[in-house]
């Protein structure tokens, strides 16, 4: 399975990160470990995001964890990048 991903690390709920695409639309999705190991394995799995072709697009963790962010993509031209938003 092809995609993109980011080991965010730890976040406390409330952190926000914006993510910009360039290129392609994708599915843009939070995931904590274990659904991102159930999404590795190809089995049932939760995220936080949806499909997007306009961005930028904020995404918010909902709970405390650790977190991967993962764009999936048909088009291997999606450039993506993203930061944390401090208010």
């Amino acid at each position: 399975m092809e995609h993109l991903y980011w080991d965010l690390g730890t976040f406390a709920g409330g952190a926000r990160f914006e993510v910009e695409l360039r290129g392609s639309a994708a599915r843009v999705c939070l995931m904590d470990v274990d659904h991102y190991q159930a999404y590795l394995d190809g089995g049932d799995y939760e995220y936080y995001g949806d499909f997007y072709n306009i961005s930028p697009i904020v995404l918010e963790v909902p709970y405390d964890d650790r977190w991967y962010l993962v764009v999936d993509s048909n088009s291997g031209r999606v450039k993506v990048t993203f930061e944390q938003i401090f208010d």
